[in-house]
């Protein structure tokens, strides 16, 4: 299978809330390295991401350790690579800081690569790719594009911290795909006001999509349409006995997600699977050791009930 993910790649220093500073790259390529430790030879993943020239020549000798990444959507631009400054607060709660921003991937760096069995676009900045280029993609793939609105809500102060926002045009973002990934707080930033998950879908989803809502330490939320119904199950959390580096987890849940439901056309099982891959994540500093992610995922177990 073809796989194409979209969005931007970051050097990441993290300051976690307890343990030393982890300095890994990040962004889109937390769902790259785990897609490819998750599909092995039975998928091939091509990123499209700017990559600044500091970062370019490191990064594609880097990605000889995946046969199955290839480089043709990487495109080398003249500044630094994008950063992002990640402070924990809790082991869950953090603030943000972004430098060296990149301009918005076009259409002209998408339409070579317009054969692939699924889009996972992963909005790691929020201008990650242009409006009018994800609209082409969306007229060509609908069915077959999975987003993370991630910081699409989510601005910028001047001093680069990222600050919550609501775009305008956020409604032509997440009916573009079929699939829709939000956080808790995202979730609450496009509805503006309490409502319920259902209710949410009512207002704000086509009846053909697929949300998910992941909620921590919590565990996640799954809703779709079926006979005419609005479907919603609860997936609880894996229980871990401690949590290395929660950086990521957003990312290697849609990874997760997107593999497993492309194997098996069931989203319970690409939920359940997607659950365990971002509890796996938790284990493991930055996107260092990755090559721990398979074994993790195949050790955890979902509980029955919610944990404490």
């Amino acid at each position: 299978m073809k796989i194409v993910i979209i969005g931007t790649i970051n050097k990441d220093i993290i300051l976690p809330f307890q343990g030393s500073s982890i300095q890994s790259i990040g962004g889109i390529y937390y769902s790259m390295a785990a897609l490819s430790k998750i599909a092995g030879d039975k998928a091939q993943i091509y990123p499209i991401s700017y990559l600044g020239k500091d970062l370019y020549d490191a990064f594609i000798n880097l990605l000889k350790q995946y046969p199955n990444i290839h480089s043709e959507g990487l495109v080398k631009i003249n500044q630094k690579n994008h950063e992002v400054l990640l402070e924990y607060q809790t082991e869950e709660e953090r603030i943000e800081k972004a430098f060296f921003h990149f301009p918005s991937l076009e259409w002209h760096h998408i339409d070579k690569f317009l054969e692939a069995d699924f889009y996972l676009v992963n909005m790691i900045t929020g201008w990650d790719i242009s409006l009018n280029a994800f609209n082409k993609l969306s007229e060509r793939h609908y069915n077959r594009i999975f987003l993370d609105v991630h910081f699409l809500m989510m601005g910028l102060d001047k001093l680069g911290k990222r600050v919550p926002r609501r775009p305008k045009n956020i409604l032509e973002w997440i009916h573009g795909a079929r699939f829709i990934q939000m956080n808790e707080r995202e979730f609450e930033i496009i509805a503006k006001k309490p409502m319920s998950e259902i209710t949410f879908f009512e207002k704000f989803l086509n009846p053909d999509q697929v949300l998910i809502i992941t909620l921590g330490s919590k565990g996640s939320q799954l809703l779709f349409l079926k006979n005419g119904v609005i479907r919603k199950k609860h997936f609880n959390a894996c229980k871990l006995d401690r949590i290395v580096d929660a950086t990521g987890c957003g990312d290697v849940f849609g990874a997760g997600f997107v593999w497993k439901y492309l194997e098996t056309q069931n989203l319970y099982e690409a939920m359940e699977f997607a659950t365990r891959a971002a509890g796996a994540n938790c284990l493991i500093k930055g996107t260092t050791e990755m090559d721990k992610l398979l074994s993790y995922i195949e050790s955890l177990k979902i509980p029955e009930k919610p944990h404490a």
